[in-house]
């Protein structure tokens, strides 16, 4: 199953060009996409192979308890919502997580914060993939391409330091993390 997904990321990868005809028109978002849905093969792969320990009801009980015992007891829209998802139910973000602590090590929580967790939201991987399928972003406005391409390059880093944890090739060194 985890070979059908690098595969899976491997067609994502590949499917974005266009026709010669069509070459002149701007393909960032495309790309990005692209890249985008072959980063999640690439973190259900690693989930297959690297599955994340699930938590027991007993402690997921014990962590809601002392969820709301730091709220002293009270809880918001937003409290109840984080609860959920990292408590109950964990979902992609977690999956994603943990796929790039388990790729990457110490680098991963720097991968984590570059896809959820950047201060400008707008630079946020995951938020980027967002506006795109939402169509919140104006593909017609040449800063806006130019802020995904220069944020594609670095999802286009993380999915071929990934594809390396599969596939035997030199994978491309991050320069960003060598340096650290």
């Amino acid at each position: 199953h985890a070979r059908k997904k690098v595969e899976a990321a491997l067609l994502w990868i590949r499917e974005p060009r266009r026709s010669f005809l069509l070459s002149y028109r701007p393909d960032a978002l495309r790309i990005y996409s692209s890249y985008w849905n072959a980063f999640e093969c690439l973190v259900e792969a690693v989930n297959l192979v690297r599955p994340r320990a699930s938590l027991s009801r007993s402690e997921k009980q014990n962590r809601i308890d002392a969820f709301l015992c730091a709220r002293n007891g009270k809880l918001s829209v937003e409290d109840l919502e984080l609860a959920y998802r990292s408590i109950v139910n964990q979902g992609f973000r977690d999956q994603a997580m943990h796929a790039l602590k388990v790729c990457f090590n110490e680098d991963g929580d720097h991968y984590a914060k570059e896809c959820f967790g950047l201060a400008d939201r707008k630079d946020r991987l995951y938020d980027i993939r967002n506006a795109i399928n939402h169509g919140d972003i104006d593909a017609e406005n040449p800063e806006e391409l130019v802020r995904v391409e220069a944020r594609l390059t670095r999802l286009w880093m993380i999915v071929w330091r990934m594809f390396g944890c599969f596939i035997s090739f030199p994978a491309p060194a991050d320069p960003e993390r060598s340096a650290k």
